[in-house]
């Protein structure tokens, strides 16, 4: 489903405003199973895929072999020791003993190098470019992954979803991964690929169990809908609903309000090989048109902060505070323009040659608020002369659009910092790594990212990175608008529940329910 939004004065609108089951519902809210519902449901169960890993980690079922702690440092998950060799090209990992598969079988060198050789070589992987030359199995209970050039960042890398070990019996004769057989506390009874999975405890898990023996995952792709689910008691928990959620929730004394602060970054990423894009002072006059600061008090109801750099210095200890922020400045953004060559004609528009200055601008209902951010964006932008289309699709339409380079510029939501990390950097401003179809390519930048990556003194580390940010704060491929906060629910009664800030991740075995 698509919409489309021709150019208009909306900004004061908007401030107002075979594990296969059979298709349909399992189960019903008064069955007992613990039921929730958060955004991005994974269309295959392969950690390959863009949410068949993260979904799976998020919901519990799939663990990496180290994990992301809540203050942002690594520590390992199903690793009991770790080691580098003196000319840091050879890792050795001993596994945990005490880990069971949800097939009952332990957890062992075998299946680590069958999963992780898939997230180093496959072509679908987003780690296929990471420069790993062999991971072998040194034995029954320890892995030796080695590398062609020295890798800081390979712990980090390895509390990636897409690094998630699974036993090699998830694997159908075809290939294709048919079930995800994991070491999470929550194992799959049942996915049903057209909108539920559903979840029951791993009474041998090595950690915390859940409470509850059965849980649901169900898909509601729409915020509001979500939230009346949340109060007709045909959900428990709900995850990634509007800004303007919130005051409902806290009107509600049935419902509670969980914000997870500053959890994911709204982004916009221009395709700089498409005119009149591929001028750096279009994109930057771009930026500079935007009024972050009414973004934030309007669409997400204050419930967030303005973003104009990769990473919030406040967080982040690589971030570079001394860059150009391209910061609200519609003066400068005309100033630009007209530089560029594109004048200001009667209707409002700019031209240049007599071709108006129109930009399509992509982004997807999954996340509530990026359509209402768009349609700011479309307004704030036309002050300068900028003619835009808003188009509005479901996320598949849009990720196959700019998987092709089919697309001028998109609004998105992503974690910048998404592996703790500087080297996440990678996902974003190299050409044959990056995660978000980007056509951006500067050499400069790419060397500076490998030598980073193959860096471990943390002071040579920083430099490098603040080189990379002056460059691409220089460049702008992608600009940064918001860093917002999630509106989230529960139920009255149910307890435990504090989503992992840093990542998506549930932690369903904290939640009980009185």
């Amino acid at each position: 489903m698509e919409q489309t939004t021709a150019r208009r004065p909306l900004l004061k609108a908007v401030a107002a405003g075979s594990l296969v089951g059979i298709a349909g519902c399992t189960g019903s809210a008064d069955d007992g199973a613990f039921r929730f519902s958060v955004p991005f449901f994974p269309p295959s169960l392969d950690p390959l895929q863009n949410d068949g890993g993260g979904r799976n980690r998020e919901i519990g079922v799939l663990e990496p072999l180290f994990q992301i702690n809540r203050e942002g440092g690594v520590e390992p998950q199903l690793v009991a020791d770790w080691s580098r060799s003196e000319d840091d090209l050879t890792w050795k990992f001993d596994l945990r003993e005490e880990v069971v598969f949800h097939n009952g079988s332990q957890l062992n060198a075998e299946a680590v190098v069958f999963s992780l050789n898939r997230a180093f070589s496959e072509t679908a992987s987003r780690m296929s470019g990471l420069p790993v030359e062999e991971v072998e199995a040194v034995d029954d209970q320890t892995v030796a992954i080695t590398t062609t050039e020295p890798m800081a960042s390979l712990p980090a890398q390895l509390t990636r979803a897409t690094a998630g070990i699974i036993h090699p019996d998830s694997q159908a004769n075809d290939g294709s991964i048919e079930t995800q057989i994991s070491t999470g506390p929550c194992q799959l009874e049942s996915y049903d690929p057209s909108g539920e999975i559903v979840l029951t405890r791993h009474d041998d898990y090595y950690g915390t169990t859940p409470e509850f023996e059965r849980a649901v995952f169900e898909q509601v792709s729409d915020g509001q809908t979500k939230l009346l689910k949340l109060q007709n008691v045909e959900l428990q928990l709900a995850e990634n609903m509007p800004s303007s959620a919130a005051a409902k929730i806290e009107a509600d004394d049935s419902i509670e309000l969980h914000l997870t602060e500053d959890a994911g970054q709204q982004i916009i990423v221009f395709n700089t090989k498409r005119d009149p894009l591929d001028d750096v002072r279009v994109r930057r006059a771009i930026l500079t048109s935007i009024d972050r600061e009414t973004i934030v008090d309007s669409v997400l109801e204050g419930l967030g902060s303005p973003a104009y750099m990769p990473w919030d210095p406040e967080t982040v200890q690589w971030a570079n505070e001394n860059i150009d922020s391209n910061s609200y400045d519609p003066d400068q953004a005309a100033a630009l323009l007209a530089e560029a060559g594109w004048e200001l004609d009667d209707d409002g528009i700019r031209y240049r040659d007599s071709d108006p200055l129109n930009i399509v601008l992509w982004t997807y209902p999954e996340r509530p608020n990026l359509p209402d951010i768009a349609e700011v964006m479309q307004s704030q932008l036309g002050e300068v002369g900028f003619d835009i289309e808003v188009r509005v699709t479901e996320w598949a339409a849009l990720d196959e659009a700019k998987s092709q380079g089919n697309y001028d510029m998109f609004i998105g939501h992503w974690g910048m910092y998404g592996f703790p990390d500087p080297d996440t950097l990678t996902n974003y401003y190299d050409p044959d790594q990056n995660i978000i179809d980007s056509p951006y390519d500067n050499q400069r930048v790419v060397d500076l990212l490998n030598e980073g990556r193959a860096t471990f003194d943390d002071d040579e580390r920083k430099e490098i990175y603040d080189e990379i940010q002056e460059i691409v704060m220089q460049d702008v491929p992608v600009g940064f608008l918001a860093r917002q906060s999630y509106v989230n629910g529960t139920k009255a009664g149910v307890e435990g529940y504090n989503p992992h800030p840093r990542i998506p991740e549930l932690e369903l075995e904290e939640i009980n329910r009185s």
